[in-house]
């Protein structure tokens, strides 16, 4: 007899793992998780295209000459400079803008150019391959930019640098100095 409660018990257990497990095999194809998710944050963090300017000063008489370029996506500048003589300078402002809806701050500045070299460990000077022109560049800072309108400026000095020491005969020199700004979001 006891054989015989052995197999019904034996019968009995088999038939519940059957069971369970056609129910859960029957639960998992039958469950459905519906959701949406809407994201509504959006990046915008540029140069004002159509405002930078830029202030000429000459100390021979001859005013110098530049221009700023910026690209389409609008973190990319570039600034160009045709300086007479020592002394010549050329200031550049370029505003930062954050027309987006999330905080940033800027990451780092990168600085390049078809007739320059970039300078020191901090990025932030380049100089003309002739050593003539002299870039000078004033972080916008690492302040947070807000949301929905936040400014601050870029701000380039480009000199012609009086590298011949009282030469009079050195004059003319021209330079493109490329500015790249990597802005992220603000913790």
């Amino acid at each position: 007899m006891e054989a015989k409660h052995k197999n019904a018990l034996i019968v009995a257990l088999l038939a519940v793992v059957l069971v369970m497990s056609v129910g859960y095999a029957a639960f998992a194809q039958q469950l459905n998780i519906t959701g949406n998710a809407t994201i509504t944050s959006r990046w915008d963090v540029h140069f004002q295209k159509g405002s930078e300017s830029y202030q000429p000063s000459s100390t021979m008489g001859t005013t110098p000459t530049g221009s700023v370029t910026v690209d389409e996506g609008g973190l990319t500048a570039t600034f160009s400079a045709s300086l007479i003589s020592p002394g010549d300078k050329i200031t550049y402002t370029v505003p930062i803008e954050n027309s987006g809806n999330i905080n940033a701050v800027l990451q780092n500045i990168t600085l390049s150019g078809n007739n320059v070299t970039v300078q020191g460990d901090n990025n932030l000077e380049a100089v003309s391959k002739d050593g003539n022109i002299k870039y000078t560049v004033t972080s916008p800072g690492t302040s947070t930019l807000t949301s929905g309108g936040g400014t601050a400026n870029l701000t380039i000095v480009a000199e012609f640098v009086d590298k011949s020491e009282g030469n009079a005969n050195a004059f003319g020199s021209t330079a493109d100095l490329t500015v790249t700004l990597n802005y992220v979001q603000a913790q």
